[in-house]
């Protein structure tokens, strides 16, 4: 076995286990303040602060629940995933249903953006708080009924040897081929890049040509740039993940030596890293990118350190 390589995956594991505990912690503080700051006034007057707020709850859960095993799994060795089967559907079909639902609550956001810049009156009245209330609940829904159950109901755990150990994954050879060659190139590697692009140039299009100033002073010019800039790091931070497991997919009969292996279990663990960037990243790309939100996080905190300062004068 080659020194070189067996360094490059321990390194890749210690990358994962310090950074990603690391993203934990500041990715869990920024999706409690998009929480916070969404769910305040004035920003929770707007459809959007619906959008962007349930995408804050998904992964202020997501990245303790699920990352957090991950790390564990790849950066530990230690497979939780094989403590019992209903952990594993457990973990497997959350972690699809997350996924798949900020992808699709990202797909509300873009639509939209596009709505409110919209010379239509009948397409701006899509951007509405009465309609994202009403499209969260069964965009989730759907999600549950078409993603997250035949997860829980596929995986399981099963022994690679007659005496070997388990591993959590599914007995269908149809299912993992649909989610090598579909699920994760498509849903998330390709389809958002395409989906931010195209709703970009149609929101650009409608603004040039818009008219009517008040629309013009709905359009909100810094909430889209950060919404944009959202959906493009999600989708640069999920194509290496799909990349590696569209590659493992199509080389899982292939004999690889143990250097080989070393080198593509190392880029699957910098992937899963990576990948997991845009669930710890939206709070900081909306100050980055909005005034309005750097405002609304510099009151809160003065909020916060005045409530602070009133509690300990009284006491």
């Amino acid at each position: 076995m080659s020194f070189s390589t067996t360094t490059l995956l321990i390194v890749g594991q210690q990358i994962l286990i310090y950074g990603g505990l690391i993203m934990i912690f500041i990715g869990m503080c920024g999706s409690f303040m998009i929480i916070l700051i969404f769910s305040r006034r004035p920003l929770n007057h707007h459809a959007y602060s619906t959008y962007i707020l349930t995408n804050g709850i998904l992964s202020f859960l997501f990245l303790p629940l699920y990352y957090l095993p991950n790390i564990v799994t790849f950066g530990f060795q230690i497979n939780w995933l094989a403590l019992n089967t209903p952990f594993c559907k457990f973990q497997m079909s959350y972690g699809a249903f997350t996924v798949t639902s900020i992808f699709v609550i990202n797909c509300f956001i873009s639509f939209d953006r596009y709505a409110v810049s919209s010379h239509s009156a009948r397409i701006r009245s899509l951007s509405s708080k009465k309609i994202s209330r009403m499209l969260v609940p069964i965009g989730l829904c759907l999600v549950w009924c078409l993603i997250g159950t035949p997860v829980a109901i596929l995986f399981e755990n099963i022994p690679l040897a007659p005496n070997g150990p388990y591993v959590c994954t599914s007995r269908s050879n149809m299912f993992l081929l649909f989610a090598a060659f579909v699920y994760y190139p498509i849903v998330e590697g390709i389809l958002p890049i395409v989906l931010a692009i195209y709703f970009l140039l149609m929101t650009r299009k409608h603004v040039r040509n818009l008219n009517n100033q008040e629309v013009v002073r709905r359009f909100d010019k810094q909430i889209t740039r950060m919404c944009l800039f959202q959906i493009l790091t999600n989708a640069i931070a999920s194509f290496p993940f799909a990349a590696i497991n569209l590659y493992r997919a199509l080389t899982t009969q292939a004999v690889q030596t143990q250097d080989q292996e070393n080198i593509v279990q190392f880029l699957r663990v910098m992937a899963i890293w990576l990948f997991y960037v845009q669930y710890c990243s939206d709070f900081y790309i909306y100050i980055a990118t909005s005034n309005e939100i750097r405002t609304q996080t510099r009151n809160l905190l003065h909020f916060c350190r005045e409530r602070c300062k009133n509690r300990i004068a009284v006491i």
